[in-house]
């Protein structure tokens, strides 16, 4: 039955955009600079926001046996505009989330001054961060659940032909356990 296996193969890219769905949300309750009250307010929001970008990557990186990828191509067509966001998504990804390349939210600024009983190092962390990234995101998150809900239903429908008869398809284990 290779609709059913292609089926479980949405379930897990399901997960992704769900999870990726709940990161975000979280990341706008949190995005308000007047929230920003101390260090651990913004990391907090850094976290939920990294979170998002890590959960929608993973539709679209390299996945092992039994997962299915994603091409961005397939879901936004020739759309310019939403390739050119989900490049930079993905791009934050690999400079932000996963590795510590230059990028767009953080910069280190260091100065000195030197008298003649020492030498004084002024070490700055900066960070600023571009909501316009926070709102793309939170679009390309529902144009994938959109795309990953279709292929879910088109697989559905197809495993009820290849049986002859309807599927239901029904969340956790249904008291089967």
């Amino acid at each position: 039955m290779s609709a059913l296996n292609n089926f479980s193969r949405w379930v897990y890219l399901m997960q992704q955009v769900h999870e990726a769905r709940y990161y975000i949300a979280r990341a706008e309750e949190l995005g308000h600079p007047h929230l920003w009250s101390s260090y651990e307010a913004i990391l907090e929001f850094l976290a939920h926001f990294r979170g998002a970008i890590n959960a929608y990557s993973r539709c679209f990186v390299s996945s092992g046996a039994g997962r299915r990828r994603l091409e961005g191509s397939s879901i936004f067509g020739t759309d310019a505009a939403l390739l050119e966001q989900h490049e930079r998504i993905i791009d934050l990804r690999h400079k932000y989330v996963s590795h510590s390349d230059e990028n767009e939210f953080e910069s280190v600024d260091m100065s000195e001054s030197e008298n003649a009983e020492e030498l004084v190092l002024n070490l700055e962390y900066n960070l600023s961060f571009p909501f316009d990234r926070l709102y793309e995101l939170r679009d390309l998150i529902r144009h994938v659940e959109l795309y990953v809900v279709d292929n879910q239903q088109s697989h559905v429908a197809a495993i009820a032909r290849e049986i002859g008869k309807p599927v239901r398809v029904q969340q956790g284990r249904g008291g089967n356990a």
